[in-house]
């Protein structure tokens, strides 16, 4: 079985830098897949095309070949700006999600909280109640002391 060093992912350029040799060549002049040339520059459309069509593995220039102006238009301009949308759209949606939870969180604590201080104000108020009630009757056994001591005091006199 032949074994080539050509991959399915090699591009043109790869290819032709695997299989060039110069006995294979003999004395045909050196040409590169693509018509580039050394210190050329990026002016000319049919170079710029060369030299990216040279970039890619030969069947995604075919499949790229294969479509027509308004697909290559979506594809590269419109897919990544959809791309773009949707992910900002998730972006919200995830923000949208957290705020929601963090609601549902506060309304929950805001709940316990009422609770909590509802039944400190229920001890409070009892508290207060007892306090109330002692200090009127704090009242009343000075009152009754008094009363006693003003006693002694009228039957000592007498």
């Amino acid at each position: 079985m032949l074994r080539t060093p050509i991959g399915h992912k090699d591009t043109l350029g790869d290819i032709y830098y695997k299989t060039y040799t110069e006995e294979a060549c003999g004395d045909l002049p050196h040409q590169p897949v693509w018509g580039l040339k050394q210190k050329d520059i990026f002016v000319k459309f049919r170079a710029c095309r060369d030299w990216f069509l040279g970039s890619f593995p030969p069947r995604e220039v075919n499949r790229q070949r294969s479509r027509n102006h308004e697909q290559l238009y979506r594809t590269y301009i419109i897919a990544p700006f959809d791309a773009e949308k949707k992910a900002e759209e998730w972006g919200r949606e995830g923000l949208k999600n957290k705020l929601h939870a963090a609601e549902e969180l506060l309304s929950k604590e805001r709940a316990e909280w009422k609770k909590v201080c509802e039944k400190d104000n229920q001890c409070m108020y009892t508290a207060r109640s007892k306090i109330t009630d002692l200090e009127a009757e704090v009242g009343t056994l000075k009152r009754k002391v008094e009363d006693a001591q003003a006693d002694k005091g009228a039957l000592r006199k007498s």
